[in-house]
């Protein structure tokens, strides 16, 4: 049994080899070694030369035996350069800059006077209409003028007759001095008229007082204009009873205006007295008035937590009328011919430093297809004026450099940059 099994064994192995020497012969007729290769070629030297039978057959014959191709040598590659990123670019150049700051407020008079009578009475006559010009001067009202006419003449009465009794005293007086120097009467007589003369000249005095007190009165019922204006409503009507604390209307100068804007705290600090503004309504919408800041208020009040400032509108013409809705535009900024560029391309880097990437023009290479690529510089630059959209640079920058405002990739300074589009300042 067991001598069996070896001679199975011994049979396997040997088929094995056998079966592994075949496929050796197969490989060793498909492929060439360089071994066998070298042998061939020495065969061939050794031969006398073929005739030729035909150009093809010439061109197979004269084919030198390639060597396998797992056995050339492999060639350095050079290193390959990066590609360019792509970016787009703001142009630069000096512009004048102007920035507003968008408030709005009210129309208010240049003055707000209260009309109101000195003297208690009851209303005769009014001439006035809500809303109407008045000049300076004009009657707008007055009282029941019975009492203060029967006042005045009263103390008219009382001013003639005092007068009357003081020249009566006088001529006693010139009489009794006269009497005295001729020795008909004693001095004592002629002192006593002198006082009665004096005391009669005091009472003149006061009645002119008393009458010029009830003219004055008298000038009290009737209410005028003090200045140029514009009516406000109607506080009183005809015959309604009235005090010197009862305000019959409202005079409103306009000839100029106020308009009052609220500020809120975080642009308090933009707004300085005489910069100038761009007054809007809506009864002229394509129409601004120009004003000045006249006033800042000094405290912030409201729960809005606004600060009040007056601007001051010329309107000679009378187009503004108090409480018309308003806004504003306040020039906080004017600066001339500086370097302006968006806030996007703004990199803030540690310590307070600002930069900016910048392809300066001597880099600058157009291509064939006409694009042009260059080479990026990151800059340390020291920013002015700064708004949402733009910032003023004062020093970092030249007129002819181009500034980064997008990217498709990782900026670096030196990278090389492909500029795809340019854009300018479109303020």
């Amino acid at each position: 049994m067991g001598s069996k099994l070896l001679k199975l064994l011994l049979i396997l192995v040997l088929a094995f080899v056998m079966w592994g020497v075949y496929q050796t012969g197969i490989k060793l007729s498909t492929q060439k070694t360089p071994f066998i290769q070298n042998l061939l070629s020495k065969v061939k030297k050794d031969q006398p030369a073929q005739p030729q039978a035909s150009s093809g057959s010439d061109t197979e014959q004269n084919k030198s035996p390639q060597p396998a191709q797992g056995d050339q040598p492999e060639q350095p590659q050079a290193p390959s350069e990066p590609s360019p990123i792509m970016v787009r670019v703001f142009k630069m150049k000096p512009t004048d800059f102007r920035d507003f700051l968008p408030v709005m407020g009210t129309v208010k008079g240049k003055t707000e006077v209260e009309l109101k009578f000195e003297v208690p009475g009851v209303i005769k006559k009014i001439y006035f209409r809500e809303g109407e010009k008045i000049k300076k001067g004009a009657l707008i009202a007055y009282l029941v003028p019975d009492d203060a006419k029967l006042k005045l003449k009263y103390a008219r009465n009382k001013f003639i007759s005092a007068q009357a009794a003081y020249e009566s005293s006088l001529k006693k007086y010139e009489i009794n001095q006269k009497l005295f120097e001729v020795g008909a009467i004693i001095k004592s007589k002629m002192e006593e008229a002198a006082l009665d003369a004096r005391s009669a000249k005091a009472q003149v005095d006061t009645a002119k007082a008393e009458e010029d007190l009830a003219k004055n009165d008298f000038r009290k019922v009737f209410l005028y204009a003090n200045k140029e204006g514009l009516m406000g409503p109607r506080e009183a009507e005809e015959g309604e009873f009235v005090t010197s604390q009862d305000k019959m209307a409202t005079l409103l100068e306009i000839s100029e205006v106020y308009i009052e804007v609220g500020i809120v705290e975080r642009d308090i600090n933009k707004v300085r007295l005489g910069q100038t503004a761009s007054i809007y309504v809506d009864a002229y919408p394509n129409l601004a008035f120009e004003g000045t800041v006249d006033s800042v208020y000094p405290i912030i009040e409201g729960k809005s937590r606004t600060l009040t400032a007056k601007i001051k509108v010329d309107n000679k013409a009378g187009m503004l009328m108090p409480g018309m809705f308003s806004r504003a535009e306040i020039s906080i900024a004017d600066l001339k011919q500086v370097l302006i560029i968006p806030t996007s391309s703004i990199m803030q880097a540690g310590g307070g430093k600002i930069l900016v990437p910048v392809v300066p023009k001597a880099t600058l290479r157009t291509g064939e297809d006409g694009i042009q690529t260059g080479v990026v510089q990151i800059r340390r630059v020291v920013q002015g004026y700064a708004t949402n959209d733009y910032v003023q640079v004062s020093q970092g920058l030249g007129v002819d450099d181009l500034i980064v405002i997008e990217t498709q990739g990782e900026l670096k300074d030196n990278a090389k940059v492909k500029i795809v589009g340019t854009e300018e300042l479109g303020i």
